[in-house]
């Protein structure tokens, strides 16, 4: 068995990059991790890296974009969208620069998720826990208060509590509004 293995031929840093990168596409930070996890010295991978880089395989500003672009698709709000990015490893500017591409994009993402949670909800027969259901909905999938707010004016969850449920506790609380910080105001 060990014979087999020291038969088989030894594969280059850059050679297994570009392995994974024909698989997926990866942050820098996400290869790099990858390649440290397969044994790679680090010195070998930052410079397989930067090769892939250099070839133009590796884009972390283009990975941003397309990953939140399809996140955004997918019914996913800006601050899901930011946590995602952040978590694979993307720089700052990246991730805001994506963000900015995609503000557009939100709030019809948003209307779309609401449509399909309320499709979801069509025997819930009490408007007031559907709407607070769609508005927890909403949250969990990252969407900000000001788009949940502007969105519940324009719908109609059914005849009674309209005005009942505030689910912002004051009509002039931002505390689901986190701009840029990460935090709300309340």
């Amino acid at each position: 068995m060990e014979q087999e293995r020291k038969n088989k031929r030894s594969i280059s840093p850059l050679e297994r990059a570009m392995r994974l990168l024909s698989v997926r596409s990866y942050s820098e930070q996400e290869l790099m991790l990858k390649l440290r996890r397969a044994g790679v010295a680090d010195a070998e991978a930052r410079a397989a890296v930067a090769e892939c880089r250099r070839r133009g395989y590796l884009n972390d500003e283009l990975l941003a974009e397309d990953f939140a672009h399809a996140l955004s698709a997918r019914g996913s709000g800006a601050r899901l969208i930011r946590m995602r990015l952040r978590t694979r490893g993307l720089a700052a500017e990246h991730v805001e620069a994506a963000l900015e591409k995609t503000a557009d994009l939100e709030y019809e993402a948003a209307r779309r998720a609401l449509e399909y949670k309320l499709r979801m909800l069509s025997n819930e027969k009490d408007p007031r826990k559907k709407r607070e259901k769609a508005f927890r909905f909403l949250v969990s999938r990252g969407f900000s208060g000001a788009v949940i707010r502007e969105l519940f004016s324009k719908t109609d969850f059914g005849n009674a509590a309209e005005t009942e449920f505030d689910p912002f506790g004051d009509a002039a609380c931002d505390c689901f509004d986190d701009g840029d910080d990460g935090t709300g105001s309340c």
